[in-house]
């Protein structure tokens, strides 16, 4: 382990809270708020959300303030939550980035990050903005056709090599657009060359094209190979493996596109954009697309195309993917590795989710909702970053160890509370002791079915 960053991991959050404490007044609904001298001061609140697991609030508060004399009553630490305004917990989780000391890079080159988004299902409240009326085959009393709920969607930019949140915009699931928040992340990115990989759900015109014009963006962009939904000059390549330029010409003019698309130009793609549509009447039921640039643009790509079954299975597989990477640096071979790179991103909802104990919710608000779910990124962000500093021996082992990381966060947040007096050396030697083998090349079969919130009365003691 690395003595001369390992302190300070902790000690660095802790800075940042400090700083934007100093500036408290523009994170609070009231200008006037903590202001005064209170025992539940603005840090100690911060402190308290950021170290909630997944027990009932008492049990929370019991084990923040072990000395009865200093314990806040639930009430107490509601009001004084109740003070801040979420986007408190966003700048605080963005300040945190900004002290990783040396992050690690693929190549010495580039960060990797990889997008997508989770569900999470909140306790319901009929005045929240996530509320959910999807028929879920339940009948319910009084004639009520389905089960309202609530559900909010994450979208998040993940640096897979140092296994940190980088970025998060949360959405209603039930007006979600990831491509919208994909797209609003990477602009907002900056932090030198940087690869960034996406599942099918990205891929589009108008995402290609931002990550082109953007400066020093690399994309791997998964998109359809087969014949429904993908793109026509895509479907019809043949069922081998091939490595091409291709340009895609695009237009939003719905008038030159039905001249021309059977024409002088098969390659012509319209995005139904309705600034650029002549219709002076549109359907409700018509989808929008978003376009973001010129009328006529050459949208460029480089595209790949590889099996990815073995040839004994009888049925061929084969997968696509967009880039701009140049094929020297990356071939075939290595953008499979590369696009395998992004199940790191599941992996991280999971411990997210069950290690840390985010699906856990002390509250029904909506503010305090985003409030939890940002301090569940910063502890998620404190805890890879303390596994970092340590360094795990891999002799007289069958399998290659790593930190098991229900336990370090356990640990972290033992270590992170109020009235801890422990020397921060400790604590690695703690994350050290728990080790697990990892058996590379084991699957499991992915059962997805709808889960509802924990709700409040339904904690472990």
């Amino acid at each position: 382990m690395s003595s001369d960053i390992q302190p300070y991991i902790l000690d660095e959050l802790d800075a940042v809270i400090d700083q934007t404490v100093a500036n408290i007044g523009l994170y609070t609904k009231n200008p006037s708020d903590f202001t005064r001298n209170r025992k539940l001061n603005a840090t100690t609140t911060i402190k308290v959300t950021l170290n909630m697991q997944g027990n009932s609030l008492n049990a929370e508060l019991l084990d923040a303030f072990p000395n009865l004399d200093e314990r806040m009553t639930a009430s107490a630490y509601e009001q004084a939550k109740d003070k801040l305004k979420p986007e408190i917990f966003e700048h605080i989780l963005q300040e945190y980035n900004t002290t990783m000391h040396k992050p690690k890079l693929l190549g010495d080159k580039y960060r990797v990050f990889a997008i997508d988004g989770s569900d999470f299902t909140t306790p319901y409240n009929k005045d929240s903005a996530f509320v959910m009326n999807v028929p879920n085959g339940r009948p319910r009393k009084n004639g009520e056709p389905t089960k309202p709920y609530c559900q909010v969607h994450e979208n998040l930019l993940y640096d897979i090599e140092n296994r940190i949140y980088q970025d998060c915009i949360l959405q209603p699931k039930s007006s979600v657009n990831e491509r919208d928040a994909a797209i609003d992340m990477l602009k907002r990115l900056d932090c030198g060359k940087y690869i960034v990989i996406m599942d099918r759900g990205y891929d589009g015109f108008n995402m290609i094209e931002t990550c082109n014009r953007l400066s020093d963006c690399y994309y791997i962009i998964r998109t359809k190979a087969g014949k429904f939904g993908g793109i026509r000059e895509i479907t019809n390549l043949p069922d081998k493996e091939c490595d091409m330029e291709m340009t895609f010409r695009v237009t939003t003019s719905n008038h030159y596109y039905n001249q021309h698309h059977n024409t002088d130009e098969p390659s012509l793609h319209l995005v139904n954009h309705y600034k650029r549509q002549y219709k002076s009447v549109r359907s409700k039921n018509t989808k929008d697309q978003r376009w973001d640039f010129e009328q006529f643009v050459n949208v460029k790509c480089r595209v790949v195309k590889f099996r990815i079954n073995n040839f004994d299975t009888g049925r061929e597989e084969w997968e696509v993917l967009l880039t701009n990477l140049n094929r020297f640096e990356f071939p075939i071979l290595r953008m499979k590795e590369m696009y395998h790179k992004r199940w790191d991103i599941e992996t991280s909802f999971r411990e997210l989710k069950y290690a840390l104990g985010g699906i856990n919710f002390h509250s029904k608000k909506d503010d305090f909702i985003k409030m939890e779910l940002f301090a569940h990124f910063i502890m998620f962000n404190a805890v890879s970053r303390s596994i970092a500093c340590v360094s795990v021996p891999q002799t007289n082992h069958k399998y290659p160890h790593a930190i098991d990381f229900k336990m370090a966060c356990l640990i972290v947040r033992k270590y992170y509370r109020l009235y801890n007096e422990k020397p921060p050396d400790a604590m690695f030697a703690e994350i050290l002791a728990y080790m697990a083998p990892v058996r590379a090349g084991r699957s499991d079969k992915r059962n997805l079915k709808p889960k509802s919130a924990v709700w409040f009365v339904y904690r472990v003691a």
